[in-house]
């Protein structure tokens, strides 16, 4: 239980890094020790405006007395070597979604940290969504009954997707992998692991002018600017689908790439279940339940809930309860010492063997097993 919590930030591009900065700051407990990434000029910007001391080297930062703490928000390529480097001195690691740029890579990720005792977790910060959490309790209370199908809609803003972040050559895919990853989290972590899936995308030629609202052209570009762009031409998929067997139950999930709402703002999850039915929205937080018969304190018909959260082109980007019940949770984990990392390495790896199949799926025209390593 370390008296002071002394952060290092190692890989700085991915811009959920600002929100987590200052929710940091705002501990007493906390010590923003300096940071490091590839790129000079983005590490001069955080020394200079965050109060973050750059680093030459990745060993060099981690090295410094007192880190004990490492946030990673590199390119995806980049980030099992930064967790080995971590993993390998001790030291307790946030880790952003997805994590690796491939199956392979988040394994390498897994078996890095599953031999260490340091507390661990990828930052899928919609977990801690207020909504997701009624939603969460709703099927666990069973006021639902048995559900057979379930329906998950994410998606990128009209250019969210040729941002550099969903363009990596070197990744397993774009929207459908470094989007899509949180919401197959979610689907995780509300109903468990699917038995396989059958998944299609679609890949776009360039077309007809459209407008991007809040395009970020680098890590420093802040909530973006207003541009035009082609619509389609990405470096990976444009839209995708895919269908989830259950056994019980089917999951339908779909994704594009030009939806006209700021991000998250429009993504929804629904559930149908014999005894009702819920909607549920996550930023901002809301849910909207039909119950059949009365049952576990609800009253037939229409129950709605709406919850507060931030809007326009700063969603996934400005401090939230998303981000804040993540860096509580994290920082708790890191108080305690708490290095149970069971769950969160298993669904780190659970999300992209699902995504992975969900790829193959494409690729070979076929329902595709989702298994699990032995």
């Amino acid at each position: 239980m370390p008296a002071e919590i002394g952060v290092a930030f190692v890989g700085c591009t991915h811009p959920h890094i600002f929100p987590r900065v200052q929710l940091l700051q705002a501990e007493t407990d906390v010590r923003l020790i300096g940071c490091y990434d590839p790129d000079s000029a983005l590490m001069a910007a955080l020394e200079r405006d965050y109060g973050l001391k750059a680093y030459p080297t990745p060993e060099a930062l981690l090295d410094v007395p007192g880190v004990n703490c490492v946030i990673i928000e590199g390119w995806d390529p980049d980030n099992p070597r930064y967790v080995a480097l971590a993993a390998a001195r001790g030291q307790a690691i946030l880790l952003e979604k997805p994590g690796a740029p491939h199956l392979a890579g988040i394994r390498q990720v897994v078996d890095t940290v599953r031999g260490v005792p340091v507390p661990f977790q990828v930052g899928y910060m919609l977990r801690f969504n207020s909504g997701i959490a009624h939603a969460r309790r709703i099927l666990a209370e069973g006021v639902l009954g048995p559900v057979t199908l379930a329906r998950f809609h994410a998606a990128t803003p009209v250019g969210g997707s040729r941002e550099i972040w969903q363009s990596l050559p070197g990744n397993l895919g774009g929207l459908c992998y470094t989007d899509a990853c949180h919401m197959v989290d979610l689907m995780l972590y509300l109903l468990g692991t699917p038995r396989s899936v059958t998944g299609k995308m679609v890949r776009l030629p360039a077309g007809p002018s459209v407008t991007a609202h809040g395009f970020k052209v680098d890590t420093l570009a802040g909530l973006g600017a207003t541009v035009p762009m082609p619509l389609g031409g990405l470096v990976h998929e444009d839209v995708g689908a895919a269908v989830f067997d259950y056994g019980h139950l089917l999951a339908t999930f779909d994704i594009t790439a030009w939806e006209a709402h700021p991000w998250v703002e429009a993504w929804r999850i629904e559930f149908y279940g014999t005894d009702g039915t819920l909607h549920v929205g996550i930023q901002p937080p809301w849910y909207k339940l039909y119950v059949r018969n009365a049952n576990h304190g609800y009253s037939e018909g229409w129950h709605t809930w709406d919850g507060f959260g931030v809007g326009g082109v700063g969603t996934s980007l400005l401090v939230d309860e998303n981000y804040t019940g993540e860096i509580q949770h994290f920082l708790r984990r890191v108080r305690e010492w708490d290095t149970d990392n069971a769950v969160w390495l298993a669904e780190a790896e659970g999300v992209i063997t699902v995504l992975d199949a969900f790829y193959r799926s494409d690729g070979e025209g076929r329902q595709v097993a989702i298994e699990p390593r032995p």
